[in-house]
């Protein structure tokens, strides 16, 4: 009797051990990853609409505007075309947690379809043109999802605008009920009635000289001479602003 308690006994102190070392491994991870870029804009409200109407501001020298709103209780995305609003629709952006990824289930996803390494599902705030346009049929690199009219904004993350994915688990449904609320991995989730326009705009807008602003700031780029820096560029600019 005394030997089986002893047993009990190291076998509750192990788990206990295993169990505080896998807490303490998933806080690492997460102090490694929830690290905000260099480049990301700080928190509150980005866009100027008031000065963008009067064309007083270097947006005005973007065909579109998209403007999103990250926040959790607000979730939504507007489209600007030469200063009149197009648009407005609920969204879903990143969950702003870590998706933890084991060995096991790193194994599975590279042989069916999903990331193999956990990461931050953060959707990044700032000022971001417009870098490639996809069409409906496009399926992310590594993961394979399928990520409709896909427009991307900060391939450093992968993070585009793209309509909510028909293969989620749970049906695309599903996905389109989350709509409203933080619950992608990044992205922009927007609707299948919605996403067409968005993207029909972007194309229509398609490319020409463009100015360099921050990512951080919006303000414009100078060269070294004080001029405003100018580069060629798709003429739609993506903000995504949290308040």
């Amino acid at each position: 009797m005394r030997q089986l308690l002893t047993v009990f006994s190291i076998l509750l102190l192990a788990t206990l051990f295993s169990v505080q070392s896998f807490a303490q491994s998933k806080a690492e991870v997460e102090r490694r990853l929830m690290v905000e870029d260099s480049y990301e804009a700080s928190y509150g409200q980005l866009f100027n609409e008031a000065a963008y109407f009067r064309g007083d501001t270097f947006l005005n020298e973007y065909t579109n505007v998209i403007v999103i709103n990250k926040a959790a209780n607000k979730q939504t995305l507007r489209l600007y075309t030469n200063r009149q609003l197009m648009l407005s629709t609920k969204v879903s952006t990143g969950r702003e947690d870590v998706e933890h990824i084991g060995a096991v289930r790193g194994v599975f996803n590279k042989i069916f379809k999903g990331t193999t390494q956990s990461h931050w599902r953060h959707t990044t705030r700032g000022f971001y043109t417009i870098k490639r346009v996809e069409g409906y049929n496009y399926r992310s690199g590594e993961s394979k999802f399928h990520m409709p009219y896909a427009m991307f904004f900060n391939d450093r993350r992968g993070l585009a605008v793209h309509q909510v994915p028909p293969d989620l688990s749970g049906g695309e449904a599903a996905g389109e009920y989350a709509l409203g609320s933080r619950a992608s991995s990044g992205c922009v989730r927007v609707h299948k009635n919605y996403i067409q326009q968005i993207h029909t705009a972007v194309l229509a807008a398609d490319k020409g000289q463009i100015p360099v602003l921050s990512t951080k700031t919006g303000q414009a780029q100078l060269d070294e001479y004080g001029r405003v820096r100018y580069e060629r560029g798709y003429k739609t600019i993506v903000i995504v602003e949290e308040y």
